[in-house]
């Protein structure tokens, strides 16, 4: 497996984790921030995102839906600025 399958297998398992049934922790994925990554990803490999906005925000199944597909698309770069946000996120929650 090279290192962008075993970037997107990581942040796959990751985001079953945040998309857990039993736990609200999906929601944390509507921030701008998050939310922003993922569109960005899905607009420069010309997805057109306006449908999946509008359904991302209903349900936990349809944000797990919307990242997945941004996760398949992500390249390296796109992974690793997820990297950069997902620290950013924790850092905040340290202080």
């Amino acid at each position: 497996m090279n290192e962008l399958e075993l970037f997107r297998t990581r942040w796959n398992r990751w985001l079953g984790q945040k998309c857990r049934k039993d736990k609200p922790y999906w929601t944390t994925l509507l921030n701008t921030n998050w939310r922003g990554w993922a569109t960005k990803v899905l607009l420069k490999n010309d997805i057109n995102t306006s449908n999946l906005v509008a359904a991302c925000l209903d349900k936990r199944e349809n944000v797990k839906k919307y990242f997945a597909i941004a996760i398949q698309y992500a390249d390296m770069k796109d992974l690793y600025a997820l990297d950069s946000l997902y620290c950013q996120d924790k850092i905040i929650k340290i202080r």
